[in-house]
């Protein structure tokens, strides 16, 4: 790319049909190609909340999970983040609040169209932390036949209803400013971007994180009180479009592998592959608890719990101990070959 050019690109489809039954004329998703490209079979990977691929930048390097030297990788970018197809980039009449619900099935099935456009028939790896790995899941069970193994970082098959129950608190948070107006504002709602953080910050770190001081060690949250830690925190999101998180933590909160059929056990069935599960053991809404629940259900699913006590920022590489657990657990089943055996495989740990 030349200098100044965005760091992605775009790809388009017209009339696309959203599982809600609503059909945008354009639709646009955000990736990044590049690494050994057009060689074998690449690695995808798919963002989370308000995120795009430099979140994941911890795992892509020489000697890294992600190596660039070794695979060709294919980065998507989530719709309702501001550069795929989102509330604030989508022109009338499905600007803002107009803008339709989308799933993590909608997600995973446009990727698969880019796929197609740059013939690519199967792929290596699918790699997500939290919603990227509710896609990575959702790859296994909706094309299992175009994917060798898929990787889950402090994620899991559906929001069960705690989950939901923490989703529902952040939006109401975010909406109860009144200079939200419905979603229909002027000027970004501050204060209510404000109070989404603030309700976030107890639950995206554990309370041991803060007992032993580790909050100290980064400058994000370094703070002697907490006013000063609420002054820097309350900041997390002023930079990004209300509409655009509503609509994230709706796909975030509305997602279960079972679709509309309801039918978990069986959607599980079909994703007769390797898959790979690393919750965090201080993680405070993909509990491990549920992530063993759910893994139950596969075929050939692993479970590692990563033991740190940041929560789970720990999925995102948060301490040095993390992004060394994951790169370990990672890399060993990234390089582990495809299982001759994955639907009688599971190791739950």
């Amino acid at each position: 790319m030349s200098a100044g050019s965005p760091d992605y690109e775009v790809f388009e489809l017209a009339d696309w049909r959203l599982e809600c039954g609503r059909v945008l004329p354009l639709v646009r998703l955000a990736y990044r190609s590049h690494g050994r490209a057009g060689e074998g079979a690449p690695i995808l990977t798919c963002t989370a909340f308000a995120q795009t691929p430099a979140d994941l930048a911890f795992l892509v390097g020489p000697g890294l999970p992600l190596d660039p030297e070794r695979h060709w990788l294919i980065q998507t970018e989530l719709l309702g983040n501001g550069r795929s197809s989102s509330p604030s980039n989508t022109p009338p009449p499905f600007d803002g609040p107009d803008f339709p619900p989308v799933t993590i099935r909608d997600n995973v099935a446009l990727q698969a169209r880019l796929l197609d456009h740059l013939s690519v028939a199967r792929l290596a790896a699918v790699v997500g932390a939290s919603m990227g790995g509710q896609q990575a899941v959702q790859w296994a069970v909706s094309h299992p036949e175009r994917v060798a193994r898929a990787a889950v970082l402090v994620g899991s098959a559906r929001a069960g209803l705690h989950q939901q129950l923490f989703l529902h608190g952040l939006e109401a948070a975010l909406t109860s400013d009144p200079a939200f107006a419905g979603g229909r504002y002027d000027a970004p709602p501050l204060e209510g971007l404000s109070r989404l953080s603030e309700t976030w910050a107890p639950w995206a770190l554990s309370p041991a994180f803060f007992a032993l001081g580790h909050h100290l060690d980064h400058e994000d949250t370094a703070a002697a009180d907490l006013a000063g830690f609420l002054a820097k925190w309350r900041l997390r999101y002023h930079d990004r479009d209300a509409n655009d998180l509503i609509c994230q933590l709706r796909t975030w909160r509305d997602h279960d592998i079972a679709g509309r059929d309801g039918d978990f056990a069986a959607a599980a069935q079909r994703a007769r592959l390797p898959l790979l599960f690393l919750p965090s053991a201080s993680d405070a809404y993909f509990t491990p608890e549920q992530v063993r629940q759910d893994a139950g259900a596969f075929p050939a699913a692993e479970v590692q719990v990563i033991e740190t006590t940041s929560g789970h920022a720990a999925g995102f590489g948060r301490s040095a101990s993390d992004r060394a657990a994951v790169c370990a657990a990672l890399s060993a089943f990234l390089n582990h070959g495809d299982h001759p055996f994955a639907s009688k495989l599971r190791i739950m740990r």
